[in-house]
């Protein structure tokens, strides 16, 4: 059994100079999977290119919260024909961002709502940015129920519980593995282990022992063995675990 990384931006301009070093390194730590994120269209054209045959890459495509002022009915209708392609396995990553967009939240919440209905219409999971918008995002997917993942979930464990309740998988990045992270995990010992998920989010979150530099798939070990210790459990059986929730969530209908 090997690990996922279930969200990372290796399409990201950080990875150009030595990408096919990245992707060696990933499968020299044993992950051997991964959901390469777009934030765009042009984002996802680029990332067909990323390719290893002995890696199984999957595709997510989205509108990002800070993407939103070019957003309109035309560019909808362009995004609902590349979700044809059965390479894009999950609708994201989309959601709500008030830390760095305070002066737009009317506009976001109407394009998440939009993608929203086009995952519920395409029986689409999808994966969700909040930040600093917890009680927005999960109002929102009361009203527009999904299946999906709560990306390098950062909000507290009441809200957790309450996302579980929704059907959300909730998923951890490197920052677990930091001292301070206090909140994260109180947060994982909420969360039912058919519900559980890692990501690196490269190039950024680096976990300990690599926080500070670029990150990138294969520091997603670290923080899974960081987490199979908080759980008291073996990493070969937090694989399972973490390789049969991804195929649940992304590859069942």
């Amino acid at each position: 059994m090997a690990w996922i990384d279930s969200h990372t931006h290796i399409n990201d301009e950080a990875f150009n100079d030595d990408l096919n070093e990245v992707l060696k390194r990933m499968k020299d730590a044993d992950i051997k999977k991964t959901m390469l994120v777009s934030l765009n269209e042009e984002d996802y054209k680029r990332s067909l290119n990323i390719k290893d045959d002995d890696l199984i890459i999957d595709y997510a495509l989205g509108v990002y919260p800070g993407d939103v002022a070019t957003f309109s009915r035309e560019r909808i209708l362009e995004i609902y024909k590349l979700y044809s392609d059965p390479r894009i396995k999950a609708i994201g990553e989309i959601g709500l961002d008030y830390h760095w967009q305070k002066d737009n939240k009317e506009a976001q919440k109407a394009v998440f709502i939009e993608q929203l209905k086009m995952a519920q219409e395409l029986n689409k999971p999808v994966i969700i940015h909040s930040r600093d918008a917890v009680q927005d995002t999960y109002d929102i997917l009361s009203k527009y129920p999904v299946r999906g993942v709560m990306h390098c979930y950062s909000d507290s464990k009441e809200m957790a519980k309450e996302f579980i309740k929704l059907g959300m998988y909730i998923s951890f990045s490197g920052t677990i593995t930091f001292k301070n992270a206090k909140e994260p995990k109180e947060v994982l010992k909420v969360v039912p282990l058919d519900r559980l998920l890692i990501e690196t989010d490269a190039p950024y979150l680096a976990p300990v022992p690599h926080r500070g530099k670029r990150n990138e798939p294969s520091f997603v070990k670290d923080t899974g063995i960081f987490i199979a210790d908080e759980l008291q459990m073996s990493k070969e059986k937090l694989q399972a675990i973490l390789n049969e929730n991804y195929d649940r969530l992304f590859y069942k209908k």
